[in-house]
C-alpha cells in the first residue's frame, strides 16, 4: 500500500509498505479516509523530538490524527468498534505494532481511536482527537485537584472550543477569554456564559471578578505572553496555570515574586502525563464519553484547504489560515 514515510533528510516521500491484513490482539486495521497536518507533524518529520520520547509508527511513517474505516478488529477490541468511523490519535499508546495514519491503511491499538456517532460526516473529524483529549484530560485533572472552575486562555481555539464542549456537557464554569468581538460570537452560537474580550476598556476588572465569583482557580493557557501578563496578578489566591501551547509568541512572562505569596503555581502541561491517558481504564472511559460529546459542534476539526494524498509535499508547504490542512487519502 502507499504511505508517506519520514526520510533521513528531514522530508518525506510517498512509498510501499506492506498493508496490514489482520489485526493484532487489541488493536484495530483502519481504511484510512483523511488526516489533518498538525504543528506536531512538522515537529516530527524536522526530528524535534529524541528517539523514544513519543510514540512512533512502524516503516518510520509521520501522521499522529486522521479519521477513517475500521476494517478489522483483533482479540479483545470491544464489538461496538466493528466497522465503525473513528477519529484517531496515534500518540496515546506506545506500540511496536502501530502504523501511523499517514497510510491508506493504519493499524492501530484501539484505544487511540474514538468512535465517531453515525449521521455525521467522518471527514469534519479528520484532525479533531488530538485536540479532545489535551483539555479532556485537563479538565479531569483541574477536578481532582478541586478547582471549582477554570479559565481558557485561547478561547476560540481547537483546543478552548473542546474545553468548552466538556465543561458545558459536565455543567461545569469555564470563562473563555477571546480577543475580539467576533470571537465573543463565536462561542455565544455555542452557548458559552462567561466570555471576556480582551480589548475590552474593562477587562481586567471584569476578569477580576468572574474568576472570584467563579471560584476560577485552574488556567489552561495555549496563549502565554501578553494574555498570561494581562492577568496573573488577578487570578484568585490558590491558583494554578497549566502551559500547554505558545500561540502569543514569544513575549515572556513577566510577574513580581510577591505572587508567590498568594499560592500561585505554574506547571506545563502535556496530556502523555495525565492519569487519563496513562491509566487504560481510565483512557477507555474518555475515548467513550468523547464519542459520545462528537455530536457537539465543538469537536469538529476547522478545515481549511483539502489536498490528495499525491500532494503531501504541497500540503505541507502549506500555510495554515483559518484552518486545519487537510489530506485526503
Amino acid at each position: 500500500m502507499k504511505a508517506i514515510q519520514v526520510t533521513g533528510n528531514h522530508t518525506v516521500e510517498i512509498t510501499d509498505i506492506p498493508q496490514p491484513t489482520k489485526a493484532s490482539k487489541e488493536h484495530v486495521v483502519v481504511k484510512m479516509l483523511a488526516f489533518g497536518i498538525n504543528p506536531g507533524d512538522h515537529a516530527f518529520i524536522n526530528g524535534v523530538f529524541p528517539k523514544g520520547t513519543i510514540p512512533e509508527s512502524k516503516y518510520n511513517l509521520s501522521g499522529v490524527s486522521g479519521v477513517g474505516t475500521i476494517v478489522e478488529t483483533g482479540e479483545g477490541v470491544p464489538a461496538e468498534y466493528q466497522g465503525r468511523n473513528v477519529t484517531i490519535y496515534r500518540s496515546l499508546q506506545f506500540d511496536d505494532d502501530t502504523i501511523g495514519t499517514w497510510s491508506e491503511y493504519s493499524h492501530l491499538h484501539y484505544l487511540q481511536c474514538a468512535i465517531i456517532p453515525d449521521g455525521l460526516d467522518p471527514e469534519e473529524y479528520a484532525a479533531s482527537l488530538v485536540n479532545i483529549i489535551t483539555p479532556y484530560g485537563f479538565f479531569k485533572q483541574a477536578r481532582e485537584e478541586g478547582h471549582q472552575g477554570l479559565i481558557a486562555t485561547a478561547g476560540t481555539s481547537a483546543t478552548g472550543l473542546a474545553l468548552l464542549g466538556i465543561c458545558q456537557a459536565s455543567d461545569f464554569p469555564i470563562i473563555s477569554i477571546v480577543r475580539n468581538e467576533a470571537g465573543r460570537k463565536e462561542l455565544e452560537a455555542l452557548g458559552a456564559t462567561h466570555i471576556l474580550v480582551q480589548d475590552q476598556p474593562d477587562f481586567k476588572q471584569l476578569f477580576q471578578q468572574k474568576a472570584q465569583d467563579l471560584q476560577a482557580t485552574a488556567v489552561f493557557d495555549g496563549v502565554g505572553g501578553a494574555v498570561l501578563n494581562n492577568i496573573i496578578d488577578l487570578l484568585p489566591f490558590g491558583s494554578t496555570i497549566f502551559a500547554y501551547g505558545w500561540l502569543g509568541g514569544g513575549i515572556p512572562l513577566t510577574f513580581h515574586t510577591s505572587l508567590l505569596m498568594k499560592g500561585l503555581t505554574i506547571r506545563g502541561f502535556n496530556n502523555y502525563r495525565t492519569t487519563t491517558v496513562q491509566d487504560p481504564e481510565k483512557l477507555e472511559e474518555a475515548l467513550r464519553d468523547i464519542s459520545r460529546l462528537l455530536v457537539k459542534p465543538h469537536f469538529k476539526t476547522r478545515m481549511g484547504e483539502k489536498f490528495r494524498f499525491e500532494a503531501i509535499h504541497e500540503a505541507l508547504q502549506h500555510s495554515e489560515g483559518a484552518g486545519k490542512t487537510i489530506v485526503r487519502v
